[in-house]
This record gives structure tokens, sequence and C-alpha cells, in this order.
């Protein structure tokens, strides 16, 4: 029953209306995209985590709580994720706010979540949540990085410049804000 909530939640936000790009993960095969899903964490995470591919096609089931995904096109597979539990919630109100829809989060409630990015992440805004707008905000493009979620009150006296080194906050001020914790030097964007 769990496996069939979590799978449909995750249609939700990785169907085929929001990636119908060419290209897809269509050139590779169902082990492949395990093995990229699989690559966003370290193997006592991943070895047991459930696996879904971009449409949210449950590939493995796992027992361990943790959902890994390959990246999403039109990305080519360049940012796979884990997740535990409390970023599943988190990514759910993300992506139905990315589609434009109503969405609920609070981050005054936020319990503690991980999430595992150790492949990196493509360019994001680091203020504004959903922004496209390359010529507007402060953009990033991670490496290897944890992802936490923490209430919000805890996050006050955190850096917000992903360049100065160390753990920084993203989204300050939005429903969306979490801590971002390099595992390499942030090189900025040219």
């Amino acid at each position: 029953m769990k496996s069939k909530i979590l799978i449909s939640f995750f249609v939700l936000f990785l169907s085929s209306e929001l990636f119908s790009h060419e290209g897809g993960h269509s050139r590779y095969s169902n082990e492949q995209i395990i093995e990229i899903a699989m690559s966003a964490a370290p193997s006592n995470v991943s070895n047991n985590a459930t696996i879904i591919s971009h449409d949210g096609t449950l590939l493995r089931d796992g027992d361990n709580g943790w959902v890994c995904m390959p990246g999403t096109p039109p990305n080519e597979n360049v940012n796979p994720m884990c997740v535990d539990p409390a970023w599943q919630k988190w990514l759910q109100e993300y992506m139905k706010g990315s589609l434009g829809m109503s969405y609920e989060y609070d981050p005054n409630q936020a319990t503690f979540g991980m999430s595992y990015m150790l492949v990196g992440d493509v360019p994001v805004d680091n203020n504004v949540p959903f922004n496209t707008d390359s010529s507007n905000g402060v953009w990033v493009a991670e490496g290897p990085h944890l992802m936490l979620l923490l209430p919000q009150e805890l996050l006050k006296d955190l850096p917000t410049d992903p360049y100065a080194g160390g753990p920084y906050v993203m989204w300050e001020g939005s429903e969306f804000v979490h801590v971002m914790v390099p595992l390499e030097v942030t090189e900025p964007l040219d």
C-alpha cells in the first residue's frame, strides 16, 4: 500500500506531460536507470531503497524508507537523488508548485530530512524556487551534495551565499527553504 501511494505521488510530478521532451530515458535499460538512481547515495542507503524511473514506474521495491530516482529528462540523468520520507513529502509539494498547482508545505513544521545528490545537480536559482530566468537571481550548479530539512527557525544564522564555502541556506524565506551541504568546492557559474 505504501509503495502504491508513493509511486502515485511521483507519477504526479514526474509525469510524461511534465517531461514531454525528446530523449528522456528511452535509450537506457531498466538496469542502467537503477544504477544511475543508486549513484545518488552511498550504497548503504541506495542498496535497499525503492527505485523509480523518471515517469514514476516502480523499478525496484525497497525496504528502508528511501526512494532513489534518476535525473529527469531532458537532463540526461545528471541529477539523480535519493530522498528520505521527509524529503518525499517536500518533493510532492514542491512539484505541485512547479506545475502551478496548489501546495501545502510549512517549513516551520519541517521534520529533519536528508537527501543525497552525490552526482550533483543542474543550475538553479539559490534565491527563488521555480525561477527559470537565469538572468535574475543567484544561480548555482552544485556538485556532490547533501540537502537537509530542518524547521525554518533553526536556519536563521546560516549563510545564504552558495559561494562562501560550507553549508548554506537555499530559498530562504520560502516554503521550500532547506540547507545545502556541498561536498566539494562550489565554483561560480560563468
